[in-house]
């Protein structure tokens, strides 16, 4: 997932929620997992992924999540190995 589509989901979100969604939040969770513990917290990772979570418990982890991939380099790691 690059940084502009990273983006355009976080609108998503914010408009929408996470009903819908649920694809692109696999594809969050998976480049998170990818990147690893120490760049993105398994937790937060674990909360993303579970739709039983609140939604508001998601939306906090996903702009966690998306800031941490876009700090660590870890979304550019995944764009330039594509």
């Amino acid at each position: 997932m690059s940084t502009p589509q990273l983006e355009a989901l976080a609108f998503d979100l914010a408009s929408d929620g996470c009903a819908g969604h649920e694809l692109a939040i696999r594809q969050v969770v998976r480049a998170a997992r990818l990147a690893g513990p120490s760049r993105v917290p398994r937790t937060l990772v674990d909360i993303l992924a579970d739709p039983a979570e609140p939604e508001v418990a998601r939306l906090r982890a996903f702009g966690t999540i998306a800031v941490a991939l876009n700090v660590t380099g870890a979304l550019a790691d995944r764009d330039t190995a594509a």
